[in-house]
């Protein structure tokens, strides 16, 4: 277990730590995996560094830790990219029938476009997650509905619910939509 730095005291360094072999071009190397990775134990390891030299650097030399975050934000920028392409534009997969690829008249594989609806839906609630959840809002003292039942919902029975109170609402009489206003 480990235990927490104490504010404004300086990190400690493991004893297979040595800061003179955190060289520069290490620490480039170090930044380069971390952007393609996200992951500061392997850029450890390719930089051939122990993790904590990387953490003591980070805490105390602000450049270095300045051009971390910019790594952590270049691998995070590759994440959402791959996210939008799987849930937006879609990955081709193979067609299988009866346990084989199926394959057109001059024997390419047939394939079929899937997007991600959950990613999809995850994608547009980290962006616009306030303004989707107004949208979602519905009158608790006429439905009996909860926002949290709702959330809980399958987002496919969620859109199915919101489709029909929304026709709902479209088709009622006049007078009881004036005696609310």
């Amino acid at each position: 277990m480990r235990r927490a730095q104490r504010p404004g005291t300086i990190a400690r360094m493991s004893k297979l730590s040595i800061p003179n072999t955190f060289t520069p071009e290490r620490k480039a190397l170090f930044l380069e995996v971390l952007a393609d990775t996200c992951s500061p134990g392997r850029a450890a390891q390719a930089a051939g560094i122990a993790r904590s030299t990387a953490f003591y650097h980070k805490t105390n030399d602000l450049e270095f830790a300045a051009a971390w975050g910019k790594a952590v934000d270049q691998a995070l920028d590759a994440v959402l990219e791959e996210s939008y392409r799987r849930a937006v534009i879609g990955v081709d997969e193979p067609v299988i029938w009866q346990g084989a690829i199926s394959k057109d008249d001059e024997g390419k594989p047939l394939t079929v476009k899937k997007h991600s609806d959950r990613l999809l839906e995850v994608l547009m609630k980290w962006r616009y997650g306030d303004q989707l959840a107004d949208k979602l809002k519905v009158s608790v003292e006429e439905t009996g509905l909860s926002a949290e039942g709702l959330l809980a919902m399958p987002s496919e029975d969620r859109a199915t619910l919101v489709a029909l109170l929304a026709k709902y609402s479209a088709n009622r009489p006049k007078q009881e939509t004036d005696d609310e206003a």
